[in-house]
């Protein structure tokens, strides 16, 4: 029996493997849409289900449940390389969809649906076959089936966590998708050949169907057994898949959202649920496995999911406090881990109780055994099923993360209410006023709780006020202001904002004057749409805006309006709900401009759009001579991170320049030589609007240039390029992003600094040369200076902020940087002469 425990704990691990794979691959193919990952998630379970139901049935004819579940192992082996390659040429009949079979269609989710259903139905029936046939290879009495349900539930549940904690943490970054995939068809191989060798020892004879029927029969026609554990496993089962959306929704809120927070989650849930089936024995003796002590699990459950909902603002403020020092990314894990566990294990561990007992009286015969327990696991995992798709489609969209979470207690209670009241015994009454009372208490708690704005004001600063918060299908979107400025947010990522820091605007500039006649242009995330309506002050035809998630731009109507030029309501412009990386690969229009700034790459599934095939679509949708532009962030990320996004870049365009605009990179590809002409003339808005964000001229943004795709490919020689199978940057930049939060930035900076080439050979046409390399200079200066500053030497930077200003007065980032650098210091009094002129005649800044 050791032994099949452990088999079955392995089972589970490949499984997880196999449905974290599917998942990234199917992302790839339908989208990275919350809504894709929903109907995939919905095939998976669907394929569970009726696995289990299937194998369940026919494992009652055979004689050797064991050696069945060998060849089951072997099978799935070879399905899931089969698989792994299918689903690669799945996009072939995705892209040829009609244009408006979108992932966020009625029509685009139902045939999403039918894909991923017919390819993964197969592996995942075989997967959903196995606990009803390995139970009743190791039943035969009857005593034993609450106590081995418990046992084998465990082990293979804390087999899947062990699968989903390696592929998430270590599998995939280092041996890639199709290393970690061989590796799950390995342990399936193994798993199934040690069942097979061992199967001798469990033969037994098959139930006759006359034996089973009637075992059957009498199992759901008494008392307390049938329908009603059905029904309440199936509840089950719907709030565990709909409570771990809201989770991540909660910690959403709080923590950054990377590919460790969901690793993090799963491996708690996965934990708890198979702790809960492994203490089963030990906290409920056999005589107390009964419909009340199943409906006192239930109340209990219902409780705790209120009481960590309740508790959350006050454990994660004092989980922060605690944690004040997290600046790793080791701490910042732990800091994730605790405040899950004190938000949801209890729940989980009461879900990993209650599912072996519910499945055990339900089954209740050793005869007729695999075929019941298929029944009841196919019943909770269509509950998983319909809680997956309705917490996102429905439930959160239409009652927020609160009011889906009130609603999965509720449906959690309602059986408990029913099993506590069965039976003659006056206790029931009481512990069912008990639990009814606790648990009307925190209702009311919880519904008054002021939640998500609680957790989301502590985010701002001191004056800031919230004035718009939407709860979407895959993210909290939210605007803050304070004066003038105002910032739209997804969670707790900030992500972009009325500031003058110019890097969306430049985005827009920097390609639109390096390409000779701009006609149609692609924008990829559009955030407050800075960058696309930058566009359209040049004599562009169209611009598609391509964002994935719809309430962005629902928060955008009417906010950010002159900000972005109005382009919500421009007749260029064509508004595209779909994941960028998607709609590139599969549209068949032609741009002479690709403008990209998706969010920073630690963030979960943006590594789509760093990665080496993303490029691969920009330029499968460029007009010749059409240029691509990049945003890199070279504040928030690590020296290898950042090398590897820009050997990336490099390796994918025959044409590269670079541009450092502050902390933010600027790269730009192309099939054919890049070159501006400065003597073009500019529309006066286009003047105005790089004056506004201190790059007066094309001058100036010249003096941003660092060098081109042949230094670029020197110097990041040995960096891995990032590709879909092997999605490093996705695993990296978290850890870079914690680890060199100050150092990594600095170290890029003055690694570019050492690089720069000369910037004759990006001009064309009648050139400014003094005021060209005037802006040149005080541009390398101000880098200098900041790196002087952020070092500590504050008399060097001072003179090289003053050297800056002195080479070229008219620099509005100079002048900037050195006033910035004085009133942060308060020594004004160094604050040359012309300069306070200027500040006593502004009203605001020496911006103006």
């Amino acid at each position: 029996m050791p032994i099949l425990w452990g088999v079955f704990f392995l089972s589970g691990a490949s499984a997880l493997i196999y449905q974290i794979i599917w998942i990234r691959l199917f992302g790839l193919v339908f989208g990275g849409t919350t809504i894709s990952m929903s109907v995939v998630v919905a095939s998976f379970m669907g394929g569970l289900a009726l696995g289990s139901k299937v194998f369940g049935m026919y494992a009652e004819r055979v004689s050797n449940r064991i050696r069945l579940y060998g060849f089951l192992e072997l099978a799935l082996a070879v399905l899931g390389l089969a698989v792994f390659y299918g689903i690669h040429y799945l996009s072939g009949l995705v892209y040829a969809l009609p244009v408006g079979m979108s992932a966020n269609s009625a029509s685009g989710v139902f045939i999403r649906l039918v894909f991923s259903f017919l390819i993964l139905m197969i592996p995942t029936m075989i997967m959903g076959g196995t606990l009803p046939i390995l139970l009743r290879g190791v039943t035969a009495e009857r005593k034993d089936i609450i106590r081995n349900t418990g046992y084998l539930y465990a082990f293979n549940t804390l087999g899947a966590m062990s699968g989903a904690f390696a592929a998430g943490f270590f599998l995939i970054r280092y041996l890639g998708v199709t290393g970690s995939n061989l590796t799950a068809v390995i342990i399936n191989l193994v798993l199934g050949s040690v069942a097979v060798l061992v199967s001798g020892k469990f033969s037994s004879t098959p139930d006759s169907d006359s034996v089973s029927d009637h075992a059957a029969k009498s199992s759901t026609s008494s008392g307390d057994r049938g329908i009603r554990y059905i029904a309440a496993l199936t509840v089950t089962g719907f709030v565990g898949l709909a409570l771990e959306m809201v989770w991540i929704r909660l910690l959403l809120l709080r923590l950054n959202n990377t590919t460790y927070v969901y690793s993090i989650v799963i491996t708690i849930i996965l934990f708890g649920l198979g702790l809960g089936g492994l203490l089963l024995p030990r906290l409920v003796p056999s005589r107390h496995r009964n419909g009340r002590t199943f409906g006192l699990i239930l109340g209990v459950l219902g409780i705790s999911i209120l009481l960590g909902f309740i508790l959350y603002p006050t454990t994660t403020a004092y989980a922060f406090r605690s944690f004040s020092y997290y600046n790793t990314w080791i701490r910042l894990s732990v800091l994730t881990g605790v405040l899950f566990w004190l938000l949801g294990f209890l729940p989980v561990f009461l879900m990993g109780l209650s599912f072996p007992i519910g499945l055990g009286l339900y089954a209740r015969e050793v005869r007729g055994l695999s075929r019941r327990v298929g029944v009841i696991y196919a019943f909770n995992t269509l509950g998983s099923l319909a809680g997956s798709l309705l917490s996102v489609f429905v439930l959160i969209p239409l009652l927020g993360i609160k009011g889906t979470l009130l609603l999965c207690s509720v449906a959690v209670m309602i059986p408990s209410a029913y099993f506590l009241l069965q039976g003659r015994e006056q206790s029931r009454v009481t512990i069912l006023t008990a639990v009814g009372v606790v648990y009307t208490v925190l209702f009311l708690a919880s519904a008054s709780m002021p939640i998500p704005g609680i957790m989301l004001s502590r985010l701002l600063e001191p004056g800031e006020t919230i004035t718009y918060v939407k709860e979407g299908a895959s993210s909290t979107v939210w605007i803050s202001e304070k004066g003038s400025l105002r910032r739209i947010w997804i969670d707790n990522l900030w992500v972009s904002s009325t500031s003058r820091e110019g890097t969306h605007s430049l985005l827009a500039h920097y390609p639109l004057l390096f390409h000779s006649a701009p006609k149609n242009v692609a924008g990829i995330a559009f955030g407050t749409g800075q960058t696309f309506g930058t566009c359209l002050l040049y004599p562009i035809e169209n611009i598609d805006c391509v964002e994935i998630d719809p309430e962005v731009i629902t928060a955008c109507q009417g906010r950010f309006d002159i900000e972005n030029y109005n382009i919500l309501n421009n007749p260029r412009s064509r508004i595209i709900i779909d994941d960028g990386r998607f709609f590139l690969g599969g549209t068949k229009e032609k741009y002479d401009i690709i403008t990209a700034e998706p969010l920073q790459p630690y963030t979960r599934g943006t590594v789509n759009l760093y990665s080496y095939e993303f490029y691969q679509a920009c330029k499968r949708s460029l007009n010749p001579g059409g240029v691509v532009a990049q945003w890199l962030p070279v504040y928030n990320s690590g020296v290898k991170d950042s090398w590897s996004m820009i050997r990336t870049f490099a390796e994918s365009f025959d044409h590269v320049l670079f541009f450092l605009n502050g902390g933010d990179g600027i790269l730009l590809g192309s099939d054919t030589d890049i070159r501006m002409n400065p003597s073009v003339k500019l529309s006066e808005m286009a003047l105005k609007d790089l004056d506004r964000i201190e790059n007066g001229s094309t001058y100036a943004l010249a003096g941003n240039y660092i060098c081109s795709r042949e230094k670029l490919l020197e110097v990041s020689r040995g960096y891995p390029i990032i590709t879909d199978d092997r999605p490093t940057l996705e695993f990296t930049a978290p850890i870079s992003h914690w680890n060199e939060d100050i150092t990594g930035p600095l170290e890029m900076r003055r690694q570019f600094l050492n690089i720069m080439e000369p910037f004759e050979k990006i001009f064309v046409g009648d050139i400014d040369w003094e005021l060209a390399r005037k802006y040149r200079e005080s541009r390398r200066l101000i880098n200098e200076g900041y790196l002087s500053e952020r070092s500590g030497d504050r008399e060097k930077a001072y003179n090289t902020y003053l050297s800056a200003y002195q080479t070229n007065p008219s620099d509005i980032r100079a002048i900037k940087s050195l006033f910035v650098f004085l009133r942060q210091n308060n020594r004004f009094d160094l604050l040359p002469e012309e300069l306070k002129v200027l500040l006593k005649t502004s009203t605001a800044s020496p911006n103006q």
